[in-house]
């Protein structure tokens, strides 16, 4: 795996490189200095409205539109393009503009429905907190899941292969992570036409198994703490391919949790290569994406570039899944765990308690500044740009994290951790995953089309560092 650094001027979503500039991992501690940024215009020109709070119904697009700037959940003050990872400029110092790009504003990936951010907070608090008649408000503006796909030319959606610099030899791709990279593999099937693979269904016995494995290590004196947390399995093929899936187009998934571990789990993607025959050595192109819904703050830095070191090491291609924005207002109105209301506005207190652990780091993967400091240091690897497009399409994730709730192992919704019951809103072992109101993911929207949005990203630091194809736009109302 090459990290690359480049020397050119471009907006903050090109969080990839040239890839005729290299720097080996011993080089980073030289960095070079990132040149300023270069600064975004306009939002198309297009006005940004007020949002009226009052009637439910004047919460739709359609009745003037969600400002970024009136929702408080944004943290105060309204979020700019190149905050959110969007530019409508990309002029690089050698002269090359972006409108000479094939990849204008016209030419580019994006979701069918507009009217983002929606102002999750507002929404909430007009809803009293109530998570059904939240999701129902989004229903009812329009944002339903035929509307919440990726869109854009068949020409500007990159195919899988495309960071392949040789004819021959075989391909394959492998996930390593959490839910996170469940989701991410599985846009990665919905991109090769291959059936999508979730987890593993359990018998009742299966969780009477494990429960009986919370009973031991909860009346055991001596047992030791531990962070681990029952996980289901996950298949690596489907039963069958249908027609223009290859093998090729099925990708691998590696469970690992980046909270529990910061040893990324080397012997098992050397051992799923084995598995499936692959070798760089041999001219075979390996793609190891990798990340993890909650890394600790203080171990995220060396955690990835832990990551870059031993992928380099096995000659494979990385590309580093930057983390989601987690939503805390949702995350509060759908977490089991009741600690009343605020009698001053009304807010749930878990709200509160949440925003606090956030702001501390407890939760939220460090937000985006670790990877940010690495690349305003002028170190580039690929990236995807999931914290910023999950940012701007903030409040669709039905639990505050998952945009495609599939995702989700099913035993994290509310099942306690080996180790026994914890006390709520402590990350000691395994509570930073918010137990989920498990009658609330029929209703929740299906915006797998943000997980495509997030796979393309990758693609594009990899294959396609300097062009633009993701596009900011704003409407009143949903098309």
């Amino acid at each position: 795996m090459e990290a690359r650094v480049s020397h050119r001027v471009r907006s903050p979503c090109h969080l990839a490189q040239d890839p005729r500039l290299f720097v080996t991992p011993v080089e980073m501690a030289a960095s070079v200095v990132r040149p300023v940024l270069v600064s975004g215009l306009a939002l198309l020109g297009a006005p940004v409205l007020g949002l009226v709070t009052g009637d439910v119904a004047e919460l739709a697009p359609s009745r003037g539109g969600f400002s970024p700037s009136r929702d408080a959940s944004s943290g105060g003050g309204r979020q700019t393009p190149e905050e959110l990872g969007f530019s409508d400029d990309g002029i690089s110092e050698d002269g090359e503009s972006y409108g000479s790009s094939q990849f204008n504003e016209e030419f580019c990936l994006d979701i069918g429905a507009k009217g983002f951010p929606i102002p999750t907070l507002n929404m909430l608090k007009a809803a009293n907190w109530d998570a059904p008649t939240y999701f129902a408000q989004l229903q009812g503006a329009g944002y339903a899941e035929d509307a919440l796909q990726m869109t854009g030319p068949d020409a500007a959606i990159l195919k899988s292969d495309c960071m392949k610099e040789r004819f021959h030899g075989k391909t394959k791709h492998i996930f390593v992570g959490d839910s996170q990279m469940m989701a991410l593999r599985n846009a990665f099937h919905r991109l090769n036409k291959c059936p999508e693979i979730w987890w593993a269904n359990h018998t009742a016995k299966d969780v009477d198994d494990m429960m009986g494995t919370v009973r031991r290590n909860e009346a055991s004196k001596t047992s030791a703490k531990s962070k681990s947390r029952f996980r289901s399995r996950a298949d690596q093929a489907p039963d069958r391919l249908p027609r223009g899936c290859t093998e090729e187009g099925i990708g691998s998934f590696i469970n690992w949790d980046g909270w529990a571990s910061q040893q990324l789990p080397v012997r098992e993607i050397k051992m799923e290569m084995d598995l499936v025959g692959v070798s760089p050595a041999d001219g075979d192109l390996v793609v190891v994406w990798i990340g993890s819904n909650f890394i600790p703050a203080r171990h995220r830095m060396s955690t990835l570039l832990q990551s870059v070191n031993k992928l380099h090491e096995l000659k494979v291609k990385m590309i580093w899944d930057s983390p989601t924005f987690q939503d805390d207002a949702l995350m509060a109105a759908t977490t089991t765990y009741d600690a009343g209301r605020d009698p001053r506005n009304n807010q749930p207190i878990a709200y509160n308690y949440m925003k606090q652990r956030k702001k501390r780091g407890h939760i939220g993967s460090n937000e985006f500044k670790t990877e940010k400091e690495l690349f305003d240091q002028g170190i580039e690897i690929p990236t995807t740009k999931r914290w910023q497009i999950s940012n701007r399409y903030r409040g669709l994730q039905c639990d505050g994290i998952h945009t495609d709730m599939r995702a989700r192992d099913p035993l994290f919704y509310d099942l306690p951790c080996p180790m026994g019951k914890q006390k709520w809103g402590q990350s000691n072992y395994c509570t930073w995953v918010e137990p989920f109101k498990a009658e609330l993911r029929p209703v929740c929207p299906e915006a797998y089309g943000l997980d495509d949005l997030v796979l393309q990203s990758g693609l594009y630091a990899m294959c396609a560092a300097h062009e633009q194809p993701f596009c900011y736009s704003y409407t009143e109302h949903i098309r």
